[in-house]
């Protein structure tokens, strides 16, 4: 890029100064509430608590640490050493913070070593931090989402040193966004792939020079490749109607008032669209390639591979983000790029506005609800129940509510995350039998629908756990609460003990 090409830009004090205020304000909500009101959370949350060390002995029973190189450790494998000088609580919040640290500053980095300069422009991607990814508590995808972008830019960075430097740096980053997250770990190999062969065809690489560089940019992958090869993968890959590509794209804005989210991504698209259509900015040509990559992958991707759910609306995030890092304002438009960040400010300060409103309203229901775990007997067994319809992102989540009672007091509940291929935690044979019995659905059916009754099995596996509890975002009833006596019962949560079992001392 030539150098009449290049806007004034503030120095790195300057830039540093922007982005710690943009990240202090990113991290607001996080303040409103005990609980990050996102969906999964609450099942990452306890089964950190289980790795911070041995559990409780009412608690081994059921379930066991299985450490292995999987690739899905990025909360796993920060969290709970975070843990040892804090609270738990905090430790997870602050890994929220480190994420929105890695998203953010990957994507300046990005632009910092491709353009030479720290960018005003690469901060949109604080518009990008609270996400429908966000909101389903995709943390360790997240996590490796900005590991990568990381990964990225040392790897464009140090595209002139020694081939053996290059190759252990990029094995270290490459081994650290595979453990983070399988997708992740993908989406960054054909990044590097982009980059790669994008160089060989620009710079017109003579054969045996391009070989060799081709064959450098896949050596840091190869150890990763080995541990995939140790870990088996097994689930259904089915793929959703392909119209729906054009409509995921919305998930980047997608957070809790559509008509709102849907204009402001709409602004965000024709302004953005207009400012590379009149050549104001110019994205790099090395990441042409990088991009196209994405691209296709995105559009190939199914919407369940394995047992991983909802896998191509995770990609658009990624797309952005490089898009984002490796364009750049042109500098005979500096005015415009001021009025232009200007309107970005004015909606990063809107959407943060809805944001904080909603946690702090999450937080003051969990805090009301929180002390329903009290009613519960400590390592003891709780089954529950929610209808399919339940698994959905609400502005105060409960669908893993529930297995909080893992954390406060030391119970084993049935909808703990333990399945081998994602996460350190393996479920003894006793917890398996009554996972497999009480399923959230069945139990849902039973009670408070009252359209199909519990199996001889499943009944005497609820009295075996002896307590039950349901939610659902919505308010509800139950229609059917033969042998249920209730012990904390709210509007959408709602906590009992089976009566045939005995109750606490």
């Amino acid at each position: 890029m030539g150098e009449e090409y290049a806007p004034a830009r503030p120095r790195y004090g300057g830039f540093a100064i922007c982005f710690a205020i943009l990240m202090a304000l990113s991290c607001v909500p996080l303040l409103l509430t005990a609980l990050p009101p996102l969906l999964d959370y609450p099942n990452h949350l306890a089964r950190m608590s289980l790795l911070l060390g041995h559990p409780a002995a009412d608690l081994q029973r059921y379930v066991a640490a299985r450490w292995a190189p999987l690739p899905n450790l990025g909360m796993d494998g920060v969290v709970p050493f975070l843990a040892l000088v804090m609270p738990l609580e905090w430790a997870g919040k602050l890994f929220i913070a480190l994420t929105f640290v890695l998203l953010a500053g990957g994507t300046a980095a990005l632009h910092r070593v491709l353009y030479g300069r720290w960018s005003t422009w690469s901060l949109l991607a604080f518009l990008l931090l609270y996400t429908r990814l966000l909101l389903w508590g995709f943390m360790g995808y997240l996590f490796g989402c900005g590991l990568a972008m990381v990964a990225f830019a040392v790897w464009i960075a140090l595209q002139d040193r020694h081939w053996a430097v290059r190759a252990a740096v990029g094995c270290l980053f490459a081994l650290a966004v595979y453990l983070a997250h399988l997708l992740a770990f993908g989406l960054y190999a054909v990044m590097v792939a982009g980059y790669e062969f994008g160089q060989v065809w620009r710079l017109r690489k003579p054969i045996v020079a391009a070989v060799r560089d081709l064959a450098i940019g896949g050596v840091p992958f190869l150890p990763a490749l080995v541990l995939m090869s140790m870990n088996s993968s097994a689930g259904r890959i089915v793929y959703g109607n392909p119209l729906r590509k054009f409509d995921l794209l919305f998930s980047v804005f997608d957070d809790y008032s559509r008509p709102f989210d849907v204009a402001c991504f709409a602004i965000a698209v024709l302004a953005v669209g207009f400012v590379f259509w009149r050549r104001w900015v110019r994205l790099a040509p090395e990441l042409v390639l990088p991009l196209l990559g994405l691209l296709a992958v995105y559009l190939a991707m199914p919407s369940q591979l394995f047992t991983a759910a909802g896998v191509e609306r995770r990609i658009p995030l990624m797309i952005f983000l490089v898009l984002i890092g490796g364009s750049r304002w042109q500098a005979a438009f500096a005015r415009r790029e001021a009025f232009f960040m200007a309107g970005a400010a004015a909606m990063f300060a809107a959407r943060l506005g809805v944001i904080v409103a909603v946690w702090h309203n999450a937080g003051k229901l969990y805090a009301e609800l929180l002390p329903g775990f009290d009613t519960l007997p400590r390592g003891g067994c709780l089954a529950v129940g929610f209808g399919k319809d339940s698994i959905q992102v609400a502005k105060a989540p409960l669908t893993h509510f529930p297995v909080l009672a893992l954390l406060r007091r030391d119970d084993f509940v049935t909808t703990l995350f333990a399945y081998p291929e994602q996460q350190p935690i393996a479920l003894q044979p006793e917890a398996a039998r009554l996972a497999t019995l009480l399923t959230q659905d069945g139990l849902w059916y039973a009670f408070v629908e009252n359209s199909t009754p519990l199996s001889p099995a499943a009944s005497s596996a609820l009295a075996e756990c002896g307590h039950v509890a349901f939610v659902d975002p919505h308010p509800f009833a139950l229609k059917n609460t033969a042998g249920l006596v209730p012990l904390f019962v709210t509007p959408r949560f709602k906590i009992y003990r089976v009566a045939a079992a005995s109750p606490p001392s």
